[in-house]
């Protein structure tokens, strides 16, 4: 199982860097990451935009997906928005696994807000593409 510190070495600049996507915390496999919201990241209403949502759900489910040793990509994710993030600082995801096989993994992700509401909660399924050498 890989750390924080070695997963985030092994990342590139990124897409989840340009949203401001900062990644908190990864142990026994579970990864959680927020971003702290600002004009760019709010739909028409004001809410945290349905897309910056899945992005932080997607980025974390996949960090915790990196921490196993391999390389993976999304093969396929789903979202239910259950608030609206209106009125908040920031959103913050948690994943945790739900399976870890040797092609597949599975984890199921849940946004909160500042004042720990519920906002969304999903599942993102990633492939292994490689293993991971430092």
């Amino acid at each position: 199982m890989l750390t924080l510190e070695q997963v985030l070495k092994i990342r590139k600049r990124s897409f989840t860097d340009e949203i401001g996507i900062e990644f908190t915390k990864l142990e026994n496999g579970s990864a959680e990451g927020n971003i702290m919201l600002e004009k760019r990241h709010l739909n028409y209403y004001g809410s945290a935009h349905g897309g910056c949502i899945f992005s932080l759900m997607d980025s974390v489910a996949g960090l915790a997906a990196l921490s196993n040793g391999s390389y993976v990509t999304t093969a396929g994710g789903n979202v239910h928005y259950i608030n609206a993030a209106i009125g908040t600082r920031f959103i913050r995801a948690a994943a945790k696994p739900v399976k870890i096989g040797n092609t597949l993994l599975v984890y199921d992700v849940e946004v909160l807000d500042d004042a720990n509401k519920l906002i969304a909660k999903g599942s993102f399924t990633f492939v292994r593409f490689g293993e991971i050498k430092e």
